[in-house]
């Protein structure tokens, strides 16, 4: 039985690499891992933001039936996910660095094995390891700037102090900034050593593997080591796509994003009524950039490690994130009901020992697909909960049809009255966008790839919107949750 390498990104776009055709970025580890891969350049999110589409990838269930359909939900562990699939069938599991299945802010301490003040007022739990969700060991990282969980024991080991983490932040950007952190005490370092611990010291010898090592960032806020920033000082990055004067042709919340007014709690003060001043923006950039290369590092010390190992010939290698980020593609930052390309639309690569016929594939592949596409390459029945497709026979030579029709993407806001639905169908040529307020957005991402025009924007009208809305209708119907599993007739 083959083992399985999964690598996990936190909101990093796909065309933050170089595989993905960005001539500045610094990734050679995760281009030399693409030429060995499917490079999947259609696969999309089923939720925007980490916790949902986290659960999605690990379940392959859409948010609505795994019941995580945004962040901050602490949901009981039913047992149906990959993790505790792959264990009844013979394999160990592992996870180092963020899971994010369940909350790790403010009052999460209470029933939250991830809240960060769980593990301030308990340093016992330094020495829980597990089960967690399905996995046999963990090792926790969950901060994007700072350590936590398991991190933190290591990082003073190692000699880190809090004043490692006093950032000196942009005067005009309190999202950006600098800590005289040593780059080998970040939590990407945590995450790429400690996973070859794993490999090479912890693993049992005697079965597969599933481990997953998962890093923090390129999340914001844009914080990085001092070294890292200063090979980053003045080197070109790619531009943008359009500008927040192009958003006149769609609904209200992407200008009051664009303004720092949107968020999920509600509209607050502009914090840049003007748009993000253009030398923040240049730093958002380029520390995106310095956050994407050390991850790179650390893929390469641990496909080095597998190397080293004996490993590779046996193991499936997967590298994703769980969403993308905005970065600044018309004055837009972050993540939320805006639902560009580069929010949606992740980097997978899949790499299948022995397998011949690498290369990029313009398939659409959802992110309730990984999960029964994995079962699929390793011989197993995909579980009856899942809602995506078996991807698995793309990796039959000679198949140039996709699989899939359509993706879904859900999104909810949460917080109560300020909770707002919407449901998003990309089909291969267009992308529609439906919420319970009755906004639409349509978009023909065929011959406008940019998503410049909103062809439904200022009460305009289309053809294709009925095309659309039924094949939306069809996919939330054929969707519904299969839980739990029918044992009778009667």
């Amino acid at each position: 039985m083959k083992n399985v390498l999964f690598i996990l990104c936190d909101q990093l776009r796909k065309d933050s690499l170089g595989c993905y055709g960005n001539p500045y970025a610094e990734t050679p580890n995760l281009d030399r891992l693409a030429q060995n891969s499917v490079q999947f350049t259609r696969n999309y999110v089923a939720n925007p933001i980490c916790m949902p589409n986290r659960h999605t990838l690990f379940s392959g269930m859409y948010p609505r039936n795994h019941g995580v359909w945004t962040n901050g939900l602490l949901v009981r562990d039913s047992g149906d996910n990959l993790m505790h699939y792959l264990s009844e069938n013979g394999y160990q599991t592992a996870s180092i660095g963020k899971i994010h299945f369940e909350p790790d802010g403010c009052g999460a301490e209470d029933g939250s094995m991830e809240s960060e003040e769980l593990w301030k007022k308990k340093p016992e739990m330094n020495d829980f390891h597990g089960p967690f969700w399905g996995f046999d060991y963990i090792e926790l990282a969950d901060r994007h700037h700072g350590a936590s969980g398991h991190m933190v024991d290591w990082f003073r080991k190692k000699g880190g102090t809090e004043e490692m983490f006093c950032s000196k932040l942009n005067p005009n950007d309190p999202e950006t900034g600098v800590d005289p952190v040593p780059e080998e005490l970040h939590s990407t370092a945590f995450v790429g050593e400690r996973m070859c611990h794993y490999l090479e010291h912890i693993r049992a010898k005697d079965k597969p593997f599933f481990a997953v090592a998962s890093f923090p960032d390129p999340h914001h806020p844009f914080i990085v080591p001092k070294s890292s920033a200063q090979r980053w000082e003045n080197r070109e990055v790619k531009p943008p796509i359009g500008t927040k004067e192009e958003l006149s042709d769609r609904p209200m919340r992407y200008l009051q994003q664009a303004k720092g007014e949107w968020s999920r709690q509600g509209v607050k003060p502009a914090a840049y009524p003007d748009g993000l001043p253009e030398s923040a923006a240049r730093q958002r950039f380029a520390y995106t950039y310095a956050m994407v290369e050390m991850i790179d590092t650390q893929v390469g010390r641990i496909l080095k490690t597998l190397d080293n190992l004996g490993l590779s010939e046996d193991t499936i290698v997967v590298f994703t994130s769980d969403h993308g980020e905005l970065l600044g593609d018309y004055g837009l930052w972050m993540k939320g009901p805006f639902f560009l390309e580069g929010l949606l639309s992740t980097p997978l690569l899949i790499s299948v020992p022995g397998y011949q016929h690498n290369g990029a594939v313009d398939h659409l592949f959802s992110s309730v697909d990984l999960a029964p596409t994995l079962c699929g390459l390793l011989g197993l029945e995909p579980s009856y909960y899942c809602d995506g497709q078996d991807q698995s026979p793309i990796w039959d030579a000679g198949l140039t049809e996709t699989l899939r029709k359509s993706c879904l993407v859900e999104y909810r806001n949460g917080y109560g009255a300020k909770d707002c639905n919407y449901k998003v169908l990309i089909t291969q040529d267009y992308k529609y966008v439906y919420n319970q307020k009755g906004e639409r957005e349509l978009f023909d991402l065929k011959n406008d790839g940019a998503e410049r025009t909103n062809l439904l924007g200022n009460g305009r009208s289309h053809e294709y919107e009925p095309v659309m809305q039924g094949l939306l209708m069809q996919e939330l119907l054929k969707t519904e949750s299969k839980r739990p599993k029918q044992i009778s007739l009667a």
